[in-house]
């Protein structure tokens, strides 16, 4: 639960409640992402004239509705017999909105009931569903609590094929609880310092930050990124504590030929030349190379940015170090996307994992005897992690699992796999926020 929401008038709660429908469209029915179709939104939306508070209100209501989804649908369901009419247009997301609001955000019914049926005055085609609308959410706001208390949250919000996935790899318990973590109304912010020194530690004391056993700074709380201290001057980088672990499995780097495989957003780039490392960092976008060379400029690091298909570009040369990045479903940022979840399908694990496994094989071609190759993905599926690896090292005898070891590495401890890979989850270090979800090995070609 978390504090009420207010606007600051109620023209400006219709018109935040008119960019989150919007909103909800766009992440639901045409599977935006919700940062994109937000901006989107701020462009040519109602949520453009809207003071930065009321916009961000809009923000948390769709955010709410996607992670309490399935409770959400559940609820409705109860409360209409017949289900939601065929040919209703906005109907389903004017409720789930509503119902997001009454039972996770705490809006007065009044308010929500008056707003849900004024959405009707843009959609009058469907204005014959005012009085649906009103019935089916004030019966929510007087029984819909009572009611909630009987879902299992984890069910209900993770697709079926998702959550029989999770219940096998990890157990009940910890799909509950990464679930719990991931519901958060709010996400703490990581940060990656290019230096830890004397500065590092001034500023993190003026932005109120812990520090993690991982070397990340995590803010509990935070206003916009860009005018935090030390973000104009380049001092550190966003960067969740999960995602900072594989280049720290790469050991010392200090002048060192690393390729960064997949380098978007760029934080494991900026990680490499802040460590010293002689980087060539591809990626197949060139609009986001043009954001990893602006964040290298900002924190005034040098990387050698190369814009190309991993799969097809020829280097001329083998790397001694290598780290992979590959794409992937992305199931493991679920505490910061939560559409992902409604957004994935199996077909898209498959999908996915096949194309890891190219990748795998065109890394393992790129790099030197002796070398080192650190594979990652921020999936929770086994199918894009572990499951990958036998049919790798049957196809490549020469490679051979370098395992990570709590003796040299404490700080990774509660990570460790039997076989010396890391795996972290949402619902590690829950008590600070989570984490997000991370398979990483690490590989050694013999000569």
């Amino acid at each position: 639960m978390t504090d009420p929401i207010s606007f600051s008038s109620r023209k400006a709660g219709m018109a935040a409640r008119e960019g989150a429908l919007r909103l909800t469209h766009a992440v639901l029915n045409d599977k935006k992402m919700l940062d994109e179709a937000y901006q989107a939104e701020l462009e040519n939306g109602p949520l453009r004239k809207l003071p930065g508070n009321d916009r961000a209100f809009a923000k948390r209501i769709v955010i709410t509705l996607l992670q309490h989804l399935g409770e959400i649908d559940q609820i409705l369901a109860s409360f209409m017999d017949r289900g939601i009419p065929k040919k209703s247009g906005p109907l389903r997301n004017i409720l789930r909105l509503g119902v997001a609001e009454l039972l996770f955000l705490q809006v007065p019914s009044h308010a929500v009931v008056d707003s849900a049926v004024t959405h009707f005055r843009t959609w009058k085609k469907y204005a014959g569903f005012k009085g649906l609308t009103n019935a089916v959410l004030r019966q929510v706001s007087q029984k819909g609590a009572e009611r909630l208390k009987e879902i299992d949250t984890a069910k209900a919000n993770l697709p079926d094929w998702l959550y029989q996935d999770w219940l096998k790899s990890y157990g009940k318990d910890e799909v509950d609880q990464m679930v719990e973590v991931s519901n958060a109304p709010s996400t703490p912010l990581d940060l990656s310092f290019k230096a830890n020194d004397e500065n590092a530690q001034k500023l993190a004391e003026v932005l109120e930050g812990q520090w993690l056993e991982t070397g990340s700074l995590r803010l509990a709380s935070h206003g916009k990124v860009d005018e935090l201290e030390g973000f104009e001057s380049g001092e550190w980088w966003v960067q969740d504590t999960a995602a900072s672990l594989p280049v720290k499995l790469l050991g010392d780097v200090k002048d060192t030929e690393v390729l960064d495989l997949c380098a978007a957003p760029g934080g494991k780039t900026m990680q490499l030349a802040a460590l010293g490392a002689d980087v060539t960092a591809l990626d197949l976008s060139g609009k986001r190379l043009q954001r990893i060379q602006k964040n290298l400029d900002r924190t005034k690091l040098e990387a050698k940015l190369v814009q190309g298909d991993a799969l097809k570009h020829k280097f001329g040369k083998l790397f001694p170090a290598i780290l992979l990045d590959a794409p992937c479903s992305a199931t493991g940022t679920m505490r910061r996307h939560p559409e992902l979840i409604h957004q994935r399908s199996p077909a898209d694990i498959a999908h996915f994992a096949k194309l890891q496994a190219r990748m795998l094989r065109r890394a393992a071609d790129l790099l030197d005897d002796n070398g080192v190759l650190v594979f990652c993905t921020c999936s929770l599926q086994a199918a894009e992690g572990p499951d990958l690896i036998p049919d790798f090292l049957m196809e490549y005898p020469d490679f051979g699992i370098d395992p990570v070891e709590e003796k040299n590495h404490p700080e990774f401890a509660p990570f460790i796999q039997s076989d010396g890979s890391l795996r972290t989850r949402p619902d590690q270090m829950a008590e600070l926020g989570g984490l997000d979800g991370f398979y990483i090995i690490r590989f050694r070609k013999y000569a």
